[in-house]
């Protein structure tokens, strides 16, 4: 019942937002059809409407319709009424083909709203004969609808996208206050008095942008709110100037409190304006900044800096972000370039290797000849062999550069601040975001001797500063110092058990296991079974598990560290050495689980209270000159179970197992679960042999947010 309730109230809640957007575009849309320039282009309305997210666009037409049904001082209403109809029913037949063009949506937009603008009014140019005038009024109504097309557009992305990272570009800035001026330019007629609701807001909003974006925000968005009240023609051609002087100055002194900002925009603009205040005896622009600048003052900075916050500009996105993307796309196209030419290496050395090898089978060769034939052939289908895993190694460095979309340095510098306040020095530290927004932060760090460090409390701080979750850090060691990553908390964690039967009580297991998170949000687990019992085995299967861990660690992928073993293993020795590769990859974000195999057992997963057996068939490692994972995909939610088995577990059957998960009244923790199943492998085998039995077992736990304080 209560479950109901609370689906009740999350639908009622879902449904009150929808509603409050629709009236929010409805708003909007009214308040844009108002917005007159020149004392008689009304476009505006045509471009939200045109601009707005189509599920939002009805409401936004519908209150641009009321807006020029109004009375005001629009001419000629009706051509706006057509340019609306018109926009809204081309941008309703070509919904679909825009849709396949989203990277230029903007660019769509402009032209939905312009070139009904511009045709409407050059239509009532003709039908009145009003002169060049007239011809000029449609064309410059044309180009205002097109350009604050786009400009609301783009606003519309800043506000669905951008504002989660918490700062945006000098761009969008630009076209938020445009779009922003269309509304004041509205609201403008709305007076109190000699002084308009407008032009208050105009100047709140240049000093809080002055506050929050520095001299460039304040800049900005004063010659944009300027520009756009000097439209309306009554007088107050020289607002662009003295706004924009005062959003500067007020930025420059910004730091210095709120009332030296405010003091700042008086006087820079007082003195922009005072020579026309005097010469047409208008006070109110002066009144207008005064009234403003004491609101601004008064008003307590938790009503406003949540929000307004969101617009700041960050420093590291003005200069350093272009530099880094033209710095990744060259490290794209050269990791690519090498990749090619080690490909067109490895393809050139396999054709010389097969002619070579024609040629010579041509001629009688003796036994010494051939042997030596055979070696060199065999050497180099290896060395082509290390040229395609190095060539795919270089790929997937590429994929993985070309996921990043750009550097936080304002982060980066933070997050050193607090690494030096743990006593760690830190050699280089990077915050790259890609294009989920997602940020991982890789850090180098020299560690002092006998310096403790507690991962969670380090793991809060750097948390705290960045503005995000982050889950305790994967560490690794080189030669000369500590690298941690850091990955944000996901919506899964994983609990991981396991269990182990050494054949015949050996002190040594052929079975080896690693389980850990690679940093990038994946939870890695690896069994490996040497072929065999006893010292022999144990040293094939902790080869394998150790390298394999310690190259998807440093970034390479499955395949190329599988090829990597692979040929590891076939060099160790001169005698055999095998072992199959169980690996398991497990996003923590989503839930996707990977099993990739290469020879291993079959797993199980237990989804909802129901089993499904896993099982990819291959060969182990070590057995040819090239191996291959074999892989499936599921998708598991909280509370489920993966299951991994080395083949001494499977002797018995697999039913039993499936019983033993599926059991509904036996409510077993993971390493119950695990012991339980290497205990009944063992007590069931009746062959009379004896294997190495392992049992690893993984569950999801979905994070909540008491959680957050239980990890220590």
């Amino acid at each position: 019942m209560a479950k109901e309730q609370t689906l009740n109230w999350d639908r009622a809640g879902t449904a009150m937002k929808k509603a409050a957007r629709q009236a929010a575009f409805f708003a909007m849309g009214l308040l844009a059809a108002r917005a007159v320039v020149f004392d008689r282009c009304a476009p505006f309305g045509v471009a939200l409407a045109a601009a707005c997210p189509w599920e939002y666009a009805a409401a936004a037409a519908l209150g641009s319709v009321l807006g020029y049904l109004l009375p005001g001082t629009v001419t000629v209403p009706m051509h706006c009424l057509m340019a609306l109809l018109a926009a809204m029913g081309i941008r309703w037949a070509l919904r679909e083909a825009a849709s396949r063009f989203l990277r230029v949506k903007a660019l769509f937009a402009a032209l939905m709203a312009g070139i009904p603008m511009l045709c409407t009014g050059m239509i009532v140019f003709y039908v009145n004969s009003t002169g060049t005038s007239g011809a000029a009024y449609a064309v410059a109504e044309g180009l205002l609808a097109a350009g604050w097309g786009y400009f609301f557009s783009q606003t519309g992305d800043l506000l669905d996208h951008q504002l989660r990272q918490g700062n945006c570009l000098p761009q969008e800035l630009t076209c938020a206050a445009f779009s922003a001026g269309v509304f004041l330019l509205a609201l403008s007629a709305l007076k109190i008095g000699p002084v308009s609701v407008g032009g208050i807001l105009a100047v709140l909003i240049t000093l809080y942008a002055s506050e929050y974006s520095g001299v460039a925000g304040g800049s900005v968005s004063g010659v944009a709110a300027g520009a756009c009240l000097s439209f309306s023609g009554s007088g107050l051609g020289g607002l662009a100037g003295a706004y924009g002087v005062g959003g500067l100055l007020a930025g420059l002194f910004a730091p210095m409190g709120r009332l030296a900002g405010a003091c700042a925009f008086i006087l820079s603009s007082a003195v922009a304006t005072l020579p026309e205040a005097l010469t047409t005896q208008r006070m109110d622009t002066l009144w207008e900044v005064a009234i403003a600048a004491v609101l601004y003052i008064l008003l307590p900075e938790r009503l406003t800096g949540r929000i307004l916050g969101h617009f700041s500009i960050s420093t590291a996105s003005v200069g350093e972000t272009p530099r880094a993307q033209d710095l990744r796309r060259t490290v794209v196209t050269r990791l690519d370039h090498a990749a090619n030419a080690l490909g067109n290496v490895a393809d050139t050395l396999a054709q010389v290797g097969e002619k070579l090898d024609k040629s010579q089978q041509a001629h009688r060769q003796s036994a010494l000849q051939v042997y030596s034939r055979t070696q060199a052939s065999q050497n180099r289908r290896r060395l082509v062999q290390q040229f395609s895993v190095v060539r795919t190694i270089l790929e997937e460095m590429a994929s993985e550069f070309e996921l990043f979309e750009h550097s936080d340095s304002t982060s980066a510098s933070l997050v050193s601040e607090v690494l030096y306040e743990f006593s760690l020095q830190p050699l280089d530290v990077s915050c790259r975001v890609d294009r989920f927004e997602r940020m991982t932060i890789e850090a180098m760090i020299v560690r002092g001797q006998g310096i403790q460090v507690n991962k969670a409390e380090l793991t809060r701080e750097i948390s705290k500063v960045c503005g995000r979750t982050f889950s305790q850090p994967s560490i690794s060691r080189t030669q000369t110092a500590w690298r941690l990553v850091f990955c944000e908390r996901p919506q899964f964690r994983v609990i991981a058990a396991s269990a182990r039967h050494n054949c015949g009580d050996n002190m040594l297991c052929g079975d080896s296991t690693r389980c850990f998170e690679d940093g990038t949000g994946r939870y890695i687990c690896i069994l490996s079974d040497g072929m065999g019992a006893g010292g022999r085995a144990a040293v094939d299967g902790v080869m394998v598990s150790d390298l394999l861990t310690q190259l998807i660690e440093a970034g390479i992928g499955f395949d190329s560290a599988l090829q990597i073993v692979n040929t590891a293993m076939g060099v160790k020795s001169g005698d055999e050495s095998t072992a199959t590769v169980d690996l398991v990859s497990a996003d923590l974000y989503t839930g996707i689980i990977q099993f990739c195999k290469a020879g291993a057992a079959m797993s199980f997963v237990c989804r909802q209270g129901k089993v499904y057996p896993v099982d990819a068939p291959g060969l182990p490692v070590g057995i040819l000159e090239t191996a291959q994972f074999h892989c499936a995909q599921e998708e598991l939610g909280d509370s489920d179970l993966l299951v991994m088995l080395s083949d001494g577990a499977l002797c018995a059957g697999t039913k039993w197992i499936c019983d033993l998960l599926a059991a509904p009244g036996d409510a077993k923790t993971p390493q119950e679960l695990a012991e339980a199943i290497v205990a009944g492998a063992v007590a069931r085998r009746s062959d009379g042999h004896d294997d190495d039995v392992t049992a690893v077992v993984l569950q999801l736990h979905a994070y909540r947010p008491a959680m957050e304080t239980e990890e220590e």
